[in-house]
């Protein structure tokens, strides 16, 4: 399948028509029935009508309501995904901070990324940064939502500041794509960008929905391993008790057949048997990714390995295979190409 997502990126980002479609009532699955009403009559498919309300969820899966009456006008992402979203979206002036890359932003992003302070290293402790920075909104994964990063969703809430947190970065439930189309749509609402928001998260469902129509479900499952920081005898592996990336190989009648991610071994690799292995790189292992897959293809004990015998090695980037974002769906393609090369033409 042909990646989509570089030149829609450019479109929405260049373009200034007004596009029509889905309505607000299709845009608000984490309010409450009664909130669902109201915003419906508020919002419009290219317009909001403020105030709207949505839920934010910390780590633990508690919800806390937040209140937008007016599009937020100094805005921090604490992670890359919520980022590249909002560039995405024409959103660079409302952008007054954000944390560092886990892996290279898109080139048509670039310019526009650098011209966004750094407000923290991924890890660091942020809050005191957010709290005096005269930020309205902090909007990002839901691990970061805490006072030892860059503030809990209440005490920022006491200060006057707002949050959204990607539902697609929740670690309390089972998330599936569709939360990720209904991110991009819950956001543009909240920012008054409906219009490309809408026709960004059309992209996303028609690029899932082709995917799900074409993927061959009478075949026996796809086995998969997940490998990240591969140096000599020493990586990491990626489990299933993760469930978006769960939920992005099932979409692929695949599985993965590490059950719980941490420290990985040749012999669980060898023992598996994966039909493919993804590779996942980010700028923190820059050194070790940089020959990883030759290494793994030429370990002499993996030779019998089916991945390795078919040389099925697929690299990705943390942000596209762990981000919670648009580049998720780019992800899905890559790996629907490298799955049923027959079927998804590169």
């Amino acid at each position: 399948m042909k990646r989509k997502f570089l030149l829609l990126i450019a479109t929405i980002m260049l373009t200034t028509a007004i596009f029509t479609g889905c309505g607000s009532s299709a845009n608000t699955n984490n309010l409450s029935e009664s909130e669902k009403s109201s915003n419906t009559q508020k919002a419009s498919a290219s317009k909001t009508s403020y105030p709207v309300t949505f839920d934010a969820f910390d780590s633990e899966g508690k919800t806390y309501k937040q209140t937008f009456n007016d599009a937020p006008k100094k805005v921090i992402t604490n992670n890359q995904s919520s980022t590249e979203l909002l560039l995405t979206l024409g959103l660079k002036d409302s952008l007054i901070g954000t944390g560092d890359l886990d892996t290279p932003i898109p080139e048509a992003l670039k310019d526009d990324y650098e011209s966004i302070a750094a407000i923290a290293k991924k890890g660091d402790a942020a809050k005191e940064v957010v709290v005096g920075s005269g930020a309205d909104l902090v909007i990002g994964r839901a691990a970061s939502f805490k006072d030892d990063k860059y503030g809990s969703i209440p005490s920022l809430n006491e200060v006057g500041i707002n949050t959204y947190v990607q539902s697609a970065s929740r670690m309390d439930t089972n998330i599936t794509l569709d939360t990720i189309i209904q991110d991009v749509r819950n956001v543009g609402i909240i920012f008054d960008v409906q219009d490309k928001a809408n026709s960004l998260a059309d992209s996303m469902q028609k690029s899932l929905d082709d995917i799900e129509a074409n993927v061959p479900t009478n075949e026996a499952r796809k086995k998969v391993i997940v490998i990240v920081n591969y140096g000599a005898d020493s990586f990491s592996v990626y489990g299933a008790n993760a469930s978006l990336q769960t939920e992005m190989l099932n979409v692929l009648n695949a599985d993965n057949v590490i059950e719980k991610g941490g420290s990985g071994s040749l012999e669980n690799i060898i023992s598996t048997n994966p039909d493919h292995i993804i590779y996942v790189t980010a700028t923190k292992n820059a050194s070790t990714d940089a020959d990883a897959v030759s290494k793994i293809l030429s370990e002499p004990t993996l030779q019998n390995v089916t991945a390795i015998k078919n040389k099925s090695i697929i690299c990705v980037d943390y942000t596209e295979f762990m981000g919670y974002g648009y580049r998720t769906f780019d992800c899905l393609e890559k790996l629907s190409s490298a799955f049923y090369p027959e079927i998804f033409k590169k």
